[in-house]
């Protein structure tokens, strides 16, 4: 007797189950749970009284149980039998039968903000001024704060704020900037200049020399230190001399 999951409006978006479907008092706890698994599954993928009792810890009078009370309250309904002569029963939707869904309590209360999500955004706000001092503090031009914090608000929804400051301090040390034509941070923010290549620094050249020639250095040391590990050793002759060193054995190989 196959369980056929049918078509119904909550498709195609993860497993979805309207809450007054898992709320309907009616059914037990057992109904409910079956029809939740048959529901986790793809349109038209068939599920067996025997499978579902080997999966599950329910006998299978118990899932025939779930299946009569399931079928009483509109989610399952009988289509004429297969090839074989089986029942099948195909998922529906309850608002559509004769026995809707009677209405449960009070209806879910519209979201609404509460105290700590106030008290969150507050926090969040205390954050992003933080992150602007930081900002402000490396940027080279200090000009229209108001626009500035503006600016760099809307930044944060287009970059990190490292990437941002990260930016800024290139700005910054960039040796081509003149500080007469410098950019006000609104104006630089507003351009998502941190993205601009700036030339590196005397001091950052340098410091990217000294890096590359260590790391010469030390790649050239492992090799030297590996070769002689590694190294075989020159045969000897019989008169305890490297074999290309000794004239009397080079003569008598000649």
């Amino acid at each position: 007797m196959p369980l056929v999951r049918g078509e119904h409006y909550f498709d195609d978006h993860f497993t979805q189950v309207p809450n007054a479907w898992l709320r309907d008092s009616r059914i037990s706890f057992k109904a409910r749970g079956l029809l939740a698994q048959i529901l986790s599954n793809n349109i038209n993928f068939q599920l067996s009284i025997r499978q579902l009792a080997r999966t599950n810890k329910e006998g299978r009078d118990a899932i025939r149980s779930a299946i009569h009370e399931l079928v009483e309250h509109g989610y399952l309904e009988r289509l004429p039998g297969n090839q074989d002569n089986e029942e099948i029963w195909v998922t529906k939707d309850p608002r559509r039968s004769d026995n809707p869904i009677p209405p449960v309590g009070k209806s879910d209360p519209p979201r609404s903000e509460n105290p700590t999500t106030k008290n969150t955004k507050k926090n969040n706000k205390e954050d992003i001024w933080k992150l602007f001092e930081e900002f402000w503090k490396e940027y080279p031009k200090k000009a229209s704060r108001g626009t500035a914090e503006r600016a760099f608000k809307s930044a944060l929804s287009r970059a990190s704020f490292e990437e941002i400051l990260a930016g800024a301090i290139r700005y910054r040390q960039d040796p081509t900037r003149d500080d007469r034509f410098t950019k006000n941070p609104g104006t630089w923010l507003n351009a998502d200049a941190w993205l601009d290549e700036y030339e590196p620094s005397r001091e950052s050249v340098a410091e990217i020399r000294r890096q590359k020639e260590k790391a010469f250095s030390e790649s050239f040391l492992r090799d030297q230190e590996y070769a002689a590990a590694n190294s075989t050793p020159a045969p000897k002759c019989k008169h305890g001399k490297a074999l290309p060193l000794c004239l009397p054995c080079l003569e008598e190989l000649s």
